[in-house]
């Protein structure tokens, strides 16, 4: 047997065991929504399996309020994400344009007084930086505005990730008895599902990445569950004592993002199910994120599907700035190239400031 067959035959007996569950099913089955719908994606595999688990498990089916709801916030994030992405697009857009005619005022006037071979090299520099931003820009705005109109349509369900989708059969009550950890990892989301108050013998922990479920869920990979390396102990405790701060340019202010002690370092869910007045079974959903300065904020939902979205989707931006932060380094925001620009004006004019139509 070859070690990929090995492999593929121990996640098998894996996956089957009890203790896995119906997660068992949704990783290593043949007939998993998420294999499904990568074949057939006409149909809402993802929505079709909650209903069938949630009856499986003594409840209902998603209720379509619950739904239309999630569904609500999710065109909402998705439509001012577009908004402001494409409104940064135009903006910087619009700063190249004062910088062009900027430039044009600076090379007249040093044109003027003898000057005209000071702006030679920078004028290649403006150019070549504003023919390569420009490209990228436009490109950037086009694809984010083609990403929109290809999900604007979508459910939510469908919109999430991988480990997002299986979360949320968590959440919705649909998988009772588990509870989700997300965590920074260098890979990205880390996701630990455990099962809660089980008996020793079916009592499990394991971790997987959204990079690991998307190598094998959308390009075919063989599944993996492995313990990605975290972000560096001494990197968050040397954020918590204030050591790291934002370096400083040495040309040209620098707009960067450097992580608050209130930023989301990790979020632990978990559901309560209980008995209304009526008879009905209902599931509260609690939502512990731990912030980097060590504090814990609970928050409790009952019956609001789109508030508990927007909880984890939340929390997931501010670990992604997290661990783009300690594994990429300070990110700087993407007028600070055309400050450095400006700043090497005033450098190389100092003496023509005074003039205010080169403002």
């Amino acid at each position: 047997m070859s070690w990929t067959d090995g492999v593929k035959n121990f996640f098998s007996n894996f996956n089957a065991t009890p203790r896995m569950g119906p997660l068992g099913y949704i990783l290593g089955s043949a007939y998993s929504p998420l294999v499904l719908e990568r074949d057939m994606p006409d149909r809402n595999w993802r929505d079709a399996y909650e209903d069938l688990l949630a009856l499986d498990t003594g409840g209902k089916m998603v209720p379509d309020a619950h739904r239309k709801a999630e569904d609500a916030y999710a065109a909402k994030e998705r439509y001012d994400y577009t908004c402001e992405t494409i409104s940064m697009c135009n903006t910087l857009l619009r700063e190249w344009d004062k910088i062009d005619d900027r430039f044009e005022k600076y090379c007249k006037l040093t044109w003027d007084v003898g000057g005209n071979e000071s702006y030679g090299p920078l004028g290649d520099r403006v150019r070549s930086m504003r023919k390569k931003d420009t490209e990228n820009i436009i490109a950037h705005a086009k694809n984010t505005q083609l990403e929109y109109e290809t999900v604007k349509d979508m459910s939510a369900s469908s919109q999430k990730s991988h480990g997002q989708w299986i979360t949320s059969l968590i959440s919705s009550g649909a998988l009772p008895g588990w509870r989700w950890d997300e965590h920074i990892s260098v890979d990205g989301p880390l996701m630990r599902f455990a099962r809660t108050k089980a008996p020793p013998e079916l009592a499990i922990s394991f971790t997987m990445t959204e990079k690991e479920l998307s190598e094998q869920f959308v390009h075919g990979q063989p599944q993996k569950i492995g313990l990605p390396l975290r972000l560096p102990p001494a990197r968050l405790q040397a954020l918590r004592d204030g050591v790291i701060e934002a370096p400083r340019s040495r040309i040209g202010p620098q707009r960067l993002f450097v992580p608050s002690l209130s930023s989301t370092l990790m979020q632990i869910g978990t559901t309560e199910s209980f008995k209304r007045p009526d008879g009905s079974r209902s599931t509260k959903v609690i939502i512990k994120n731990q912030l980097v300065n060590g504090r814990i904020v609970e928050k409790k939902y009952l019956q609001q599907p789109a508030k508990v979205l927007e909880e984890i989707v939340n929390a997931r931006k501010s670990m992604a700035r997290l661990k783009t932060f300690f594994v990429e380094g300070p990110q700087v925001d993407p007028l600070d190239e055309i400050d450095s620009i400006n700043q090497v004006f005033d450098d190389m004019f100092a003496d023509f400031e005074g003039d205010p139509s080169l403002a």
